[in-house]
């Protein structure tokens, strides 16, 4: 990583003493990154010692280590969020707190810019890439302890046994950290599906033909035919601290809590994607104009958020950080689609319901 200029080494510094103090950086150092603080600094006051963290990190080049670290130790901790966004160590896209300001106006969201990155934090380390025998297929939600969605289209070909895709093929990778230059930090947490036999896949509900057609559609999609396929996970990610050695007391990932209230989908109000396009690191789009409408039977709903190929399956949400919809297409009429499209929650949850698999997800 280059080398910090002296805004972005004091925007580190007060980052990590909000988020920290001496115990808990010392442990935190010593079971993610195996360096003794007391090795690393000299006495003095705690203000002093992350003052020097920061210096012999730089000096001995592992200043991005320390931050990948940090983050990891606290998802969401916002100043922290905000540094590695200038470094590229936080979702693309992330805006500044200048146009922050202007997208909470616009909204009228009630969150505060401190309370906005926060959620942003916690929801970065939820969202999973979705893997193949290796090559990235999609993007995946973490809705409970052990259970993502995806697209059913994303994990059709495992469903159905196609092209020799088997359930122990897919991985789902959360944590995969990038930074601008290229350079990866993590590859990430692997996690695999259930191995017995059917037990991997939960529910799942097909796309509709409808939506292979171009505008105007012939009809509408049924509420079986939703597009996502629930997956039960190989371990617990939501219970488990992100980062592969935590320190004791590190707080869990946790998952994505579905609202119970169904979204009105108001014309013209913003909605937030976060994404793996092309299997890259995690993007966010906004829209602060985004909603067009609801299909006929409230199955489907467009929205003008920009997603790229590898956004299938990935979470939408209201202004609030409120789960509204799940990404799935483009218009499939245009090379330059005119609009985007999801899946409504409230029409997965009441095809849930109907299952007796609500309570499959988390609270």
């Amino acid at each position: 990583m280059a080398k910090l200029t002296g805004a972005q080494y004091q925007r580190f510094w007060k980052g990590l003493l909000e988020a920290y103090d001496y115990n808990r950086l010392q442990r935190m150092l010593q079971f993610r990154l195996e360096k003794q603080l007391a090795h690393i600094t000299t006495p003095g006051s705690f203000e002093d010692v992350v003052f020097d963290l920061i210096r012999v990190a730089e000096m001995e080049g592992w200043t991005d280590q320390l931050l990948l670290a940090a983050r990891q130790s606290n998802p969401g901790n916002a100043a922290l969020l905000a540094f590695g966004q200038q470094i590229g160590l936080a979702p693309e896209n992330t805006p500044p707190r200048r146009e922050l300001e202007k997208i909470i106006r616009t909204t009228n969201s009630f969150l505060d810019i401190t309370k906005w990155r926060q959620r942003l934090g916690e929801i970065e380390g939820r969202v999973c890439r979705v893997e193949i025998q290796g090559e990235p297929y999609g993007t995946g939600i973490l809705l409970a302890p052990d259970a993502v969605m995806t697209n059913y289209h994303v994990v059709e070909s495992v469903v159905e046994k196609k092209h020799g895709h088997q359930p122990g093929d897919v991985v789902l990778r959360f944590d995969y950290k990038r930074l601008e230059d290229g350079t990866t930090l993590s590859q990430g947490q692997e996690y695999r599906l259930v191995a017995t036999g059917t037990d991997w896949l939960i529910d799942h509900s097909p796309y509709s033909p409808v939506d292979l057609e171009p505008e105007p559609k012939p009809g509408l999609p049924g509420p079986d035919q939703l597009d996502y396929a629930l997956l039960r996970v190989d371990g617990a990610p939501g219970e488990e601290s992100v980062g592969a050695k935590p320190e004791p007391g590190a707080p869990p990932r946790g998952w994505i809590e579905v609202p119970e209230a169904a979204y009105d989908f108001q014309p013209d109000t913003p909605l937030f994607v976060v994404q793996h396009p092309k299997g890259a690191p995690l993007k966010l789009a906004l829209d602060t104009n985004a909603v067009i409408g609801l299909n006929g039977n409230n199955t489907r709903v467009a929205y003008r958020t920009n997603t790229e190929p590898g956004s299938s399956g990935s979470p939408v949400f209201d202004g609030n950080w409120n789960l509204v919809a799940l990404h799935h297409s483009g218009d499939p009429d245009s090379i330059m689609p005119s609009y985007n499209e999801g899946v409504p929650f409230s029409a997965i949850m009441a095809l849930l319901k109907q299952r007796g698999l609500e309570d499959v997800l988390g609270e």
